[in-house]
């Protein structure tokens, strides 16, 4: 019981701190230009992100297909 209690504070406190200091480890993890690189592609090799950015850069209903 007290086990569980510890880990679940533990976690609280990591997902806490990680909030609250995203940016930094955001910047962090894209210095690296490595895990940059897996990042970027990992993100645009999903099809639901790539759509809604380029959904977002050239807008939708102005009567053209970008598709």
């Amino acid at each position: 019981m007290l086990r569980t209690i510890v880990k679940i504070t533990m976690i609280g406190t990591a997902v806490y701190f990680g909030y609250h200091y995203r940016y930094r480890l955001m910047n962090l993890v894209l210095a690296n230009s490595f895990l940059r690189k897996l990042l970027v592609s990992g993100t645009f090799g999903s099809r639901a992100v790539r759509e809604k950015m380029l959904q977002g850069l050239f807008g939708e209903g102005n009567g053209t297909n970008y598709s």
